[in-house]
């Protein structure tokens, strides 16, 4: 059997400012292709021989120019239109969160699947792997044979899912049968941030879909959280449910209900998970706290949601402060190429003078740095296959305890070996402010105290006060009068 497979990852943000490029995105082909699908073991053990068409990964950012889009897309394409006579199915990874520019779909992820189908039929099984901060429509389901997401936030199952989904799909390709995804839509639409899985009402959820996973006729289940920060029609949370063949397609319409109706009747219950504070709360709770390491994320620069992680809102609070209660603070990173360069001119222990702040907006006005360099490094992507992308300058403060990494590409710090390239020691802080909106699971496992800024930028998690045109409503928490009224006429 041969299996053609490819993965594309993009979160696009309305509130980005600026487009992606092709040159913004990782791409790898071949090898990674298949490293990063996580399939290899059950492809091998199965006598499936994968075509790797292309991996492309552009994060979080603003949405996709067109063409750059078009050239991962007919990457795909293409192979799939020379390979429609060799291959059994289709196995992709398609994250559900891109948006491109003057695209007619709007969702990327949506044209590839339409296209597909195009070329091969309705015959040939596909299976799609997403994140559940990717959205799905009722079109969407009627593309694919499988659909399952990821269930925890932060992801620490990703590769899981990969490997049961590559499971489900040989077991399909062993027996070819009629089936499709069942699909409820859910009018909630509340971030990652108030959805994390080790929390309530995502814990409950999941253990909805274990349990649903375990009736006979069921092949997966699955709930999406959607992506936030799209101002797009296509945005919102849905239930999933994969029948085992046609003849279950009544009892997986049942089940996603099921867990639809669940999600609703729980929608109140979503909330930021740990200590989420304004600002000036965040930065008190830090500075007095005696749960050390305190772990604080700047929600508004979200790095892993679509922001740049220029924005030195944060940093300005800090150096306000007369007394930090002998805290040391380290800012990791701030993202800002010119300030960059010109560190990568001096040598550490070089007493340097700069501006540091982009000033695109109001969140990254310039502050202006006297300090030490205290070491240079690599700046890391994060999660299996960590490689450089960019530099890291650390410069202290004159007359403080605070330093900030200066950097020249955007990222979140997530994972120690990030720290440790950039040649520091989180262990040589207290306080420590990262790019991201939830912590991830290594550092939430470190942190004694996690704190969640909820700052201002691009990545505003009070998503209910951003201004949505084309979200189609009535929408969860956007709409908070509706449903309580809802509500209260559901009583009477």
């Amino acid at each position: 059997m041969k299996v053609l497979i490819g993965s594309f990852t993009a979160e696009s943000n309305s509130w980005n400012p600026f487009y992606e490029t092709l040159e913004q995105f990782d791409i790898g082909y071949d090898d990674v292709v298949l490293k990063n699908m996580f399939c290899q073991d059950v492809f091998e053990e199965n006598g499936i021989e994968a075509i790797p068409t292309i991996y492309a990964n552009g994060g979080a950012n603003g949405y996709i120019e067109k063409d750059a889009f078009m050239f991962i897309a007919n990457k795909i394409i293409d192979t799939v239109k020379e390979k429609k006579d060799e291959i059994d199915g289709i196995l992709m990874f398609l994250h559900g969160a891109s948006h491109v520019v003057d695209l007619e779909e709007d969702a990327g992820e949506l044209f590839i699947l339409q296209r597909i189908r195009e070329i091969v039929g309705y015959e040939m099984p596909i299976a799609i792997t997403m994140d559940p901060h990717g959205n799905v429509t009722e079109r969407y389901t009627q593309l694919a044979n499988i659909i399952r997401c990821y269930r925890h936030s932060p992801h620490w199952d990703r590769e899981q899912c990969h490997h049961d989904v590559a499971e489900l799909f040989v077991k399909l390709l062993k027996n070819p049968r009629p089936m499709k995804p069942e699909y409820v839509r859910v009018p909630i639409l509340v971030g990652g941030q108030r959805s994390v899985s080790a929390d309530e009402p995502m814990c409950w959820i999941n253990e909805l879909l274990d349990e649903t996973e375990k009736i006979e006729g069921i092949m997966s289940a699955s709930y999406h959280i959607g992506y936030s920060h799209a101002d797009s029609a296509l945005c919102g949370a849905a239930a999933v449910v994969v029948p085992e063949s046609a003849e279950y397609q009544e009892l997986a319409a049942q089940k996603a209900k099921e867990i639809a109706d669940f999600a609703m009747a729980n929608k109140e219950v979503f909330h930021f998970t740990g200590y989420a504070l304004e600002p000036e709360e965040a930065v008190e709770e830090a500075i007095t706290t005696e749960k050390w390491p305190v772990f604080m994320t700047d929600a508004g620069d979200n790095a892993t949601g679509g922001s740049f992680a220029y924005n030195t809102l944060l940093l300005k609070m800090f150096l306000a402060r007369e007394d930090l209660n002998n805290k040391k603070v380290l800012f990791a990173t701030i993202n800002d190429p010119k300030a960059c360069a010109e560190l990568m001119g001096h040598a550490i222990g070089d007493n340097v003078s700069f501006s540091l702040g982009t000033a695109i907006d109001e969140e990254s006005q310039p502050v202006h740095i006297d300090g030490e360099i205290i070491t240079k490094g690599d700046l890391n992507t994060y999660y299996a296959y960590p490689h450089k992308i960019g530099d890291t300058v650390t410069v202290k403060i004159d007359g403080t305890e605070i330093y900030v990494v200066v950097a020249n590409h955007l990222t979140a710090f997530r994972e120690i070996q990030q720290f440790e390239t950039a040649g520091l020691n989180y262990k040589d802080y207290d306080i420590i402010v990262v790019k991201q909106g939830y912590l991830y699971t290594e550092e939430l496992e470190l942190a004694g105290r996690d704190i969640m800024a909820l700052t201002p930028g691009i990545t505003f998690q009070n998503v209910e006060k951003l201004e949505f045109k084309n979200l189609i409503r009535p929408m969860y928490p956007h709409d908070k009068e509706y449903f309580l009224k809802s509500k209260m006429e559901s009583l009477t």
